[in-house]
């Protein structure tokens, strides 16, 4: 029987990828969980520089780059 436990921060969707990734982390093979271990590495290495970049530039917010405006 299935049990629902709210995450704060966990949409629906992302539901499977996280069911995924408990597998991998429970498989029975030791290079299965260390696989998984390096790219959650990974993957937040590079959503730290991405997050960063995007702090860097100012023109994240939407706004278009001088010249590119509506006449």
């Amino acid at each position: 029987m299935d049990k629902t436990v709210s995450v704060i921060g966990v949409e629906p969707h992302e539901l499977r990828w996280i069911r995924m990734l408990i597998l991998l982390l429970r498989h029975p093979d030791p290079s299965m969980p260390e696989l998984a271990r390096q790219a959650l590495l990974y993957l937040t290495d590079a959503a730290v520089k991405r997050a960063c970049s995007q702090s860097d530039d100012p023109d994240q917010a939407g706004r278009t780059s001088a010249g590119g405006g509506s006449i």
